[in-house]
């Protein structure tokens, strides 16, 4: 059900831009009240011998972001591991020190990059990364048992449908989910949804024509998550959105593809150097340094199987164009397919033909389920 619209400029949203500095690497690639830029951030040199230095405890799980990191807690707690509020989103450099710590926090994840880090709370109250680490983008922490708390766990958006798995949300309750899109004109907007809980899960129905790149979901007066995303069957509008128009004049054009994104100017020099931070979906955040070229010309070569989300163009310490971006031909992320179905055993002739064919079944399932859990 939707409960609200809005063309309105000032949409409720993360920004989308969080203003990673990682040169050239992969500085990042959400639970409750999430907090985007109070806590403090530091390098290591700014602080003193008592900060914590995490240990890399294994890569990110694409998802909100009390998953990403969830399985090194798991790891280490011997009862039910529980995410607490507030998430801290939208981090960067290489220590952290939150405002807050919550009660019964026993560890902290820190996500860089790809990576995910791994701390005890204890009495500390500043986090740091080991030297040669990709920036901070987000951090959790987690109490291990304790009363169980609401939490968004998995989510599928298609043009039609957002659909949120949860865990520790009775049935009937109502989630909020605010959604931003992007039209063929690359128009945003935004709309507010409502669907009610039924077996760990909430499907909000979607215009369906729109391309939706942004939600918020709420559960009463808490953030459950906020994730940049784009629909597994886009284009939803009859092409894809047009590329954005920069308002700066020493931007002509942003071209955006999977492969690349072409960035033409005007009355730059050629050999001048453009520093642009590039957002994809999964909370991934990498920085370039691109060289303009005689035509004036600059081309980032994207991985291909992320999906950008947002762009920001830095030119003599100047912001020439900071927006939301979506790929013509997105989605450029992988989707999962349906497991396979096991091959149907024959019928046997005898028992220990039985047997035998029962044994190759059971080798060729195997199989088939490696192959999928590959996509995983």
């Amino acid at each position: 059900m939707t409960t609200d619209g809005s063309d309105d400029a000032g949409i409720y949203r993360r920004t989308y831009v969080k203003g990673v500095t990682t040169a050239g690497a992969v500085a990042g690639l959400g639970g409750f009240a999430a907090k985007s830029t109070s806590a403090q951030q530091e390098s290591p040199q700014d602080v003193n011998d008592e900060a914590t230095v995490a240990e890399f405890c294994g890569f990110f799980n694409p998802g909100p972001q009390d998953q990403q990191c969830i399985a090194c807690v798991e790891a280490e707690c011997d009862e039910e591991v529980n995410p607490l509020n507030p998430l801290f989103t939208g981090l960067t450099g290489q220590c952290f020190t939150p405002d807050e710590i919550p009660d019964g926090a026993d560890y902290i994840t820190l996500k860089a990059g790809l990576n995910c880090y791994l701390a005890s709370v204890d009495d500390n109250t500043t986090f740091c990364l080991p030297p040669g680490s990709p920036d901070i983008s987000n951090a959790t922490f987690y109490s291990c048992g304790g009363d169980p708390t609401p939490a968004l766990v998995d989510f599928e958006v298609t043009c039609e449908e957002l659909t949120v798995e949860t865990e520790n949300i009775d049935d009937d309750e109502t989630l909020t989910a605010t959604v931003t899109f992007l039209d063929q004109d690359s128009v945003e907007s935004e709309e507010t949804f409502e669907a009610t809980v039924e077996d760990d899960t909430a499907t909000f129905d979607l215009p369906g024509d729109l391309n939706p790149t942004f939600f918020v979901l709420s559960f009463g007066d808490s953030v459950l998550g906020e994730q940049d995303i784009v629909a597994e069957d886009a284009p939803c509008t009859d092409e894809p959105p047009e590329p954005p128009e920069p308002e700066d004049p020493l931007i002509d054009a942003i071209d955006v593809t999977c492969e690349e994104i072409t960035i033409t100017t005007d009355n730059i020099e050629t050999g001048e150097t453009l520093f642009v931070t590039v957002e994809f979906v999964g909370d991934i955040s990498t920085t370039y340094d691109v060289i303009v070229d005689a035509d004036g010309v600059g081309v980032i070569a994207l991985p291909g199987d992320f999906d950008p989300s947002s762009i920001e163009i830095v030119f003599e310490d100047e912001t020439l164009f900071a927006g939301n971006i979506q790929a013509t031909d997105a989605p450029c992320a992988e989707v999962p397919p349906e497991p396979p179905e096991p091959p149907e055993p024959p019928e046997p002739d005898n028992k220990k033909e039985l047997k035998k064919r029962m044994k190759e079944h059971k080798a060729k399932y195997e199989e088939y389920k490696k192959k999928y859990e590959k996509h995983d």
